[in-house]
């Protein structure tokens, strides 16, 4: 059970409304250049990771994944990766719901809180379905002028 409640984390972990690079500033036609809020930033990261796991895409999760991450389970780069393509290769149809973050930014880390809701089915016909709903909270780093993901872990 501790197992799949840390799976359903990663995955909520990788979540929320749209897909964005993770960029100071963006073009709008015919405004030029505007300036992205990190709260934006953050939030675009977190979206961006949830579609990658979601399109099944390992990269585009890891993408946003610090080459200094290190988690309450004492997994680190690799260890989050092959967790990341276990959980891929366990299920499909992953779906989760996310609440909008709440994000607190201080200098160069943050932390993003949020609830979530989990739905996969498994890809071997005798695994069990994950149906889980939960809170965590998301560290982040701003490294090279982009936001990473340092830590996820639950809330405490």
């Amino acid at each position: 059970m501790r197992r799949a409640i840390c799976a359903i984390g990663v995955l909520a972990l990788f979540a929320q409304e749209g897909c964005q690079k993770t960029l100071a500033s963006i073009n709008l036609p015919g405004l030029g250049s505007a300036r992205v809020s990190d709260e934006e930033q953050i939030a675009a990261v977190l979206n961006d990771a949830q579609d990658g796991l979601q399109s099944r895409r390992v990269f585009k999760v890891l993408a946003h994944v610090s080459e200094n991450y290190l988690d309450q389970d004492g997994r680190n780069y690799e260890g989050i990766r092959d967790y990341v393509q276990s959980i891929m290769k366990a299920y499909r149809s992953v779906r989760i719901t996310r609440t909008r973050p709440r994000i607190l930014v201080h200098g160069d880390r943050a932390r993003a809180v949020e609830a979530f809701g989990t739905i996969a089915e498994p890809l071997d016909i005798n695994g069990a379905p994950l149906n889980l709903q939960g809170h965590v909270s998301v560290y982040l780093e701003r490294t090279g002028g982009a936001w990473k993901i340092v830590e996820w872990g639950r809330l405490q």
